[in-house]
């Protein structure tokens, strides 16, 4: 996923997935014979409802920049009563961090996705949208000219929440007044559940991905006879 002479913004939420990968990436940096630069960019998008000053100190312990926006996304979202807020604000937060990574001259985006977000992503595609479809772990998107990596991707969230309970990592409890009742909470719930009788649930999701057939899906225009 990384490159020679990468030079890499990290896109920080203040929570335990983030955190993680900017000490990894922070420790890779300095082993690695690859050579790249690291920045971060945290969207504050509460209002003022954050309080950064620690992750701020951290950043600074890794030696990595830290560039913090302040966007009045909830506030945009309650205004406009939004219907999708959890779309509306993935775009947002992808809108802006190209923009950053732009004027502070980064090419690659590295986010913290995990194995979780992606089946769960996967299984809200498929029950909201109709499509079997996820982010990708490694993308080039043309309009932008960035490349996004999740170098997380096959590491599930309890692996994360236990690593960074044990380094004491300053996660940011947070502000999203729309967490609760998200689409992505009753997936989430539903993940756990099924995980119960079939415990390779987001393995095996991911594996699918992975092996996509072009001869094993339906095509488009197939009409029932």
């Amino acid at each position: 996923m990384i490159r020679p002479d990468d030079s890499i913004l990290i896109g920080l939420s203040g929570g335990k997935d983030s955190l993680l990968l900017a000490l990894a990436l922070a420790i890779l940096k300095k082993r690695s014979p690859v050579r790249f630069s690291l920045r971060a960019c945290l969207i504050d998008q509460s209002n003022g409802a954050m309080e950064p000053e620690r992750l701020a100190e951290y950043m600074a312990v890794l030696g990595i920049p830290l560039t913090i926006v302040k966007h009045p996304t909830y506030q945009i979202m309650k205004e406009r009563e939004e219907r999708s807020p959890c779309s509306l604000c993935a775009n947002m937060r992808r809108g802006i961090l190209a923009n950053q990574a732009k004027e502070l001259a980064c090419g690659v985006i590295a986010l913290g996705h995990h194995k979780d977000d992606a089946a769960e992503t996967v299984l809200m595609n498929l029950f909201y949208g109709g499509r079997f479809k996820c982010f990708h772990p490694h993308l080039y998107m043309s309009r932008t000219r960035m490349r996004v990596i999740r170098p997380f991707v096959y590491i599930e969230e309890r692996q994360i929440r236990l690593e960074a309970e044990r380094l004491s990592l300053p996660v940011i409890s947070s502000c999203c007044p729309y967490g609760d009742k998200s689409k992505r909470k009753s997936t989430k719930e539903i993940v756990a559940a099924l995980e119960r009788e079939v415990p390779e649930l987001k393995s095996n999701i991911v594996h699918a991905l992975r092996h996509l057939k072009e001869n094993e899906s339906w095509p488009a225009g197939m009409l029932n006879e």
